[in-house]
């Protein structure tokens, strides 16, 4: 990353601080994010091969009135993991049902 501009929102502190970890280790698998404009979710993902991956998912919300942040870690075949993720997000924030947690 050559240089920092402003940066919207979480996805691009997270993007950039990513963008220069590997940039600067080079590591063999590197690591990629997604999540959505807003912040309101973060994805940190790692994988290994295009078949398998592990998300560390971090989702904003409220429970009783408080801000919280919700982590949960999914591992596994890359398309399951990745639907998997995507509904106990959506669950969290109240959107649909999905896989409890």
């Amino acid at each position: 990353m050559s240089e920092l501009g402003p940066q919207k929102d979480g996805m691009d502190v997270l993007q950039a601080w990513l963008d220069r970890y590997n940039e600067r280790a080079r590591p063999a698998i590197p690591l990629d994010s997604g999540g959505e404009a807003g912040g309101a979710q973060l994805r940190l993902k790692y994988a290994p091969d295009e078949d398998t991956v592990s998300i560390l998912h971090l989702v904003a919300a409220s429970r009783g009135g408080r801000p919280v942040i919700l982590v949960s870690r999914f591992e596994g075949p890359t398309a399951e993991t990745s639907v998997q993720a995507g509904l106990w997000a959506s669950a969290q924030l109240g959107r649909r049902p999905g896989a409890g947690g």
